[in-house]
C-alpha cells in the first residue's frame, strides 16, 4: 500500500517527530519493547508500504535502543493474520489476562500514547483513519472504551488541523498526548521561518548535481556522467534533524525517514514521480550548516532524449521562488550553443535576480600547459556580458575536489577510484596555481563574511596507502573556490534575513 495525495502533508508532520523528547525513552526496557512491539504490528497492517514501515522501524529501535535478538523475533513472525500476530506479540511480551507485565503496562500513560501513535501513522488529511485491525485488537485487549478512541482520533485531528487544543491538553485523559502537540508546534514554527532558496542551473553534465553534494557534504543529488536528475529535486536544510528525510510526489508516492543515495536514484528514475524532496543536517564543515537554506537542483535542458527536462527547468524559473540562482559554466567547454540558448532564456525570465556564476571544472584544466584560469575568466566574463548580465559575479571552483575533500573530513566512504582521485586532486590543490581565491576579486573577498567554521582539533585518516591530516585536506578544500561560494551565500542569506 501507498500514500494517498491527501497524506502527504501529514507524512512530513509525522517525519519530524522529536524522538530526542519521546516519552518512552525514559520508560524501563520491557515497557520500551512492548511499545515498540505493537507498533511495529500497526505499521505493518497500516497504509503503508513493505520498505516504508522497515525504515520507520529503524529509527524505532535505535532510538529506544531494542536488542537485535528481540526485533529480530518481531520479524519472524508470519503476518498474514492480524489476530495471529497479536496473539504471537502477547506470548513474546510475556503478555497474559493476569500478568504483571500487562496490568503494568496498562495502567500507565504508555497505553494510551501508543494507541495515539499509532492512530496518527494511519491518519490523513482528510481526517480519515486506516482501518487497522492491530488498533482495534490493541483497544479491545487493553479494554480501552471505543468512545476513548474517537475522543483521540478527534483530538488528533484537531492537532493536525492546527486547532487550539490547549485546553483539552490540561485534562488528565489527555496528557499523554502532549508529545505529539509539542512536535507539531516545533514542526510548524520551523516551516514557519524564512528560507533561502538556492536553484542550481546548467546545461546537461556540467556539474549540477556534484555542486550540490559538495555543498550540503553527502551524496544525495544523483550524479553520473550522463544526464541525472530528471524531475525537482530538492535538499532543505534542518540542522536539528538528525535522520535525512525523504518525500516523493506525483502519481506515485513515497517517503524514508533514512534516505539512502539508492533510493534517491530509484525514485530520480521512477516515471510517476515528479518532485522529491529531501530534508536533513548539512556536513559539520559547511559554513552554512546553521542557515535555514534549501537547495534545489534541475534537470539539464540539452537532453535531446527528454523534452520535458526543459520543461521542468523553465517552469522553475517562471516561477520566481529563489533568493538566488548559481549558474554553471563548464570551463572545459565555454560558450557552447545549448549553454548560450539556456543562458538567453535565464536572463530573459530572471532580469535583475541575483545570478552568481560558478566557472567548473577548473581541476580539468591544464595550467601547466596552455590553460590559464585568468583568461578563462575572462571569457566567461564577456560572455555572460554578451547575454545581458552586467557585472557579473564568476567564482572558478573545482565541485568534484570539494566533494570529495569534504566527504573524507566527515568520515564518509569514498569508491576505489574516488579515493584515487582524491588524492590526486589533494596533490593537484598544493599547487599555488589551483589555489582558486588567487583568481576572485580581493575586494569580494574582504566584503564576505569571515569563516564560521572552527576546526578544534585534526586526526589523520587513511586515504588508500596514504595517511593524511584533517588539516592538510580542510586547507586543501578552502581552495577548491567552495569556501569562497559559501561565504557568498552566507552574506546573501544574512541580507535577506534583514530585509525581512
Amino acid at each position: 500500500m501507498g500514500m494517498s495525495n491527501s497524506n502527504y502533508k501529514i507524512e512530513k508532520i509525522i517525519g519530524k517527530l522529536n524522538f530526542n523528547k519521546h516519552p518512552i525513552l525514559n520508560q524501563n526496557y520491557t515497557t520500551r519493547l512492548a511499545y515498540v512491539s505493537f507498533l511495529a504490528a500497526a505499521l505493518r497492517f497500516g497504509k503503508r508500504n513493505e520498505l516504508q514501515v522497515n525504515d520507520i522501524l529503524t529509527t524505532y529501535i535505535h532510538i529506544f535502543d531494542i536488542k537485535v535478538t528481540d526485533f529480530n523475533e518481531l520479524l519472524n513472525i508470519d503476518n498474514k493474520h492480524g489476530s495471529d500476530v497479536f496473539i504471537r506479540i502477547l506470548r513474546l511480551l510475556g503478555f497474559t489476562d493476569i500478568s504483571e507485565r500487562k496490568m503494568k503496562f496498562n495502567h500507565s500513560y504508555c497505553s494510551k500514547l501508543l494507541l495515539g501513535e499509532m492512530l496518527l501513522f494511519d491518519l490523513n488529511e482528510s481526517g480519515d483513519f486506516f482501518n487497522n485491525i492491530i488498533v482495534r485488537l490493541y483497544a479491545e485487549y487493553f479494554e480501552i472504551p471505543i468512545i476513548f478512541v474517537e475522543h483521540i482520533k478527534a483530538l488528533l485531528i484537531k492537532m493536525v488541523s492546527n486547532e487550539d487544543v490547549k485546553d483539552l491538553l490540561k485534562l488528565k485523559k489527555n496528557e499523554s498526548f502532549k508529545y505529539f502537540f509539542d512536535c507539531m508546534k516545533d514542526y510548524r514554527k520551523h516551516e514557519a521561518t524564512d528560507t533561502i532558496n538556492v536553484t542550481v542551473i546548467a546545461t546537461m553534465s556540467s556539474g549540477k548535481s556534484t555542486l550540490l553534494n559538495a555543498l550540503i557534504g553527502k551524496k544525495k543529488f544523483p550524479s553520473e556522467n550522463k544526464a541525472c536528475t530528471s524531475k525537482y529535486l530538492e535538499f532543505k536544510n534542518n540542522p536539528k534533524l538528525s535522520r535525512e528525510l525523504g518525500f516523493a510526489s506525483g502519481e506515485h508516492l513515497d517517503s524514508r525517514w533514512n534516505i539512502s543515495y539508492d533510493e534517491i536514484r530509484s525514485w530520480n528514475r521512477d516515471a510517476e514521480i515528479d518532485r522529491i524532496e529531501l530534508e536533513g543536517m548539512m556536513n559539520s564543515y559547511s559554513m552554512l550548516k546553521k542557515a535555514k537554506i534549501s537547495f534545489i537542483d534541475t534537470p539539464g535542458t540539452n537532453n535531446s532524449r527528454d523534452n520535458q527536462h526543459g520543461v521542468i527547468t523553465r517552469k522553475i524559473l517562471h516561477q520566481r521562488n529563489s533568493n538566488v540562482i548559481l549558474y554553471i559554466l563548464n570551463a572545459t567547454n565555454l560558450a557552447a550553443d545549448d549553454d548560450s540558448q539556456l543562458l538567453k532564456e535565464v536572463v530573459k525570465e530572471l532580469g535583475n535576480q541575483q545570478i552568481i556564476f560558478l566557472l567548473n571544472k577548473t581541476d580539468q584544466m591544464d595550467l601547466d600547459a596552455d590553460d590559464d584560469i585568468t583568461d578563462s575568466l575572462r571569457i566567461a566574463r564577456a560572455y555572460v556580458m554578451e547575454h545581458g548580465v552586467i557585472s557579473p559575479t564568476i567564482i572558478p571552483i573545482s565541485t568534484y575536489a570539494a566533494g570529495l575533500f569534504r566527504y573524507i573530513l566527515d568520515g564518509g566512504s569514498l569508491t576505489n577510484r574516488e579515493k584515487r582521485d582524491a588524492l590526486a586532486l589533494f596533490r593537484l590543490f598544493q599547487s599555488p596555481k589551483y589555489d582558486m581565491n588567487r583568481y576572485i576579486d580581493k575586494s569580494l573577498i574582504k566584503s564576505l563574511p569571515q569563516s564560521a567554521i572552527n576546526v578544534r582539533s585534526h586526526k589523520n585518516i587513511q586515504i588508500d596507502s596514504e595517511l593524511l591530516s584533517s588539516k592538510v585536506i580542510y586547507e586543501a578544500m578552502k581552495k577548491t573556490g567552495i569556501h569562497i561560494l559559501e561565504r557568498l551565500l552566507l552574506q546573501i542569506s544574512s541580507i535577506s534575513q534583514i530585509g525581512r
